[in-house]
């Protein structure tokens, strides 16, 4: 399963010391585009370097803009963060279903999660320019959070989705691996019984061979032996 990469927008940033702090919880999360939007002059002063701590290689390379239009594009949806109430407001995502939203609307789209600045977060406008609004669910978090521990609580989870959606598709592979792998033993079984190559005495112990030697087999060799075994049928 491929890891997309997600781009972290924040607007209006205020104190260094904030995307610092959201740096720092980029690069232990394993996110490293960040784009600021009408950032202060002192966005990169040594208050951010000394809080971004790992992720000052990301604080270095960030991409500065004047409008968050210059980031939109056909290829590139906006998902911005809010807690406020208004237009385009009325039906938000939650963050608990993003991933899922993401998954099936956005396949091969390059996606960015916006944040607003520590005063009042997102403007109108800015929401306005996104493509969809994500909130939190207010039983469980009832009032606004900082900037820094909205980053947090984001790209946390998200990438826990992402981690048991990842973790549930190599179960179920496994699961049809081993199914296939019972019926490619099956298979062998009729056809060296056809063939008189094992009698009753050394079934057991001859099967038991080739089922440890089929289930060491990756699903690619699985599915090769099947069609060997259909034209030998034949």
């Amino acid at each position: 399963m491929k890891k997309r990469e997600i781009g972290i927008v924040v607007a209006d940033l205020k104190y260094p010391m904030n995307i610092g702090s959201v740096v720092r919880t980029m690069s232990c999360s394993g996110y490293k585009e960040l784009t600021l939007v009408r950032p202060c002059e002192s966005w990169n002063s040594m208050d951010a370097v000394k809080f971004s701590l790992f992720g000052r290689d990301i604080l270095e390379s960030a991409k500065i803009v004047k409008n968050l239009e210059d980031i939109k594009d056909k290829g590139t949806v906006l998902f911005g963060f809010s807690r406020r109430i208004g237009k385009k407001r009325s039906y938000p995502i939650m963050l608990s279903g993003l991933y899922d939203f993401i998954s099936r609307f956005h396949v091969d789209k390059k996606i960015k999660f916006v944040f607003g600045g520590e005063s009042s977060g997102l403007t109108t406008e800015d929401l306005n320019i996104c493509d969809h609004i994500v909130t939190v669910d207010p039983d469980i978090i009832d009032n606004s959070l900082s900037l820094p521990t909205a980053v947090a609580v984001v790209l946390y989870e998200y990438k826990r989705a992402y981690v048991l959606s990842a973790k549930k598709q190599v179960k179920t592979a496994k699961k049809l691996d081993m199914g296939q792998a019972g019926i490619l033993n099956e298979n062998v079984r009729e056809l060296l019984n056809k063939m008189e190559f094992i009698d009753n005495r050394d079934s057991k112990r001859v099967m038991a061979k080739i089922k440890d030697m089929i289930n060491k087999l990756s699903t690619n060799e699985i599915r090769l032996l099947h069609s060997i075994l259909k034209r030998v049928k034949l």
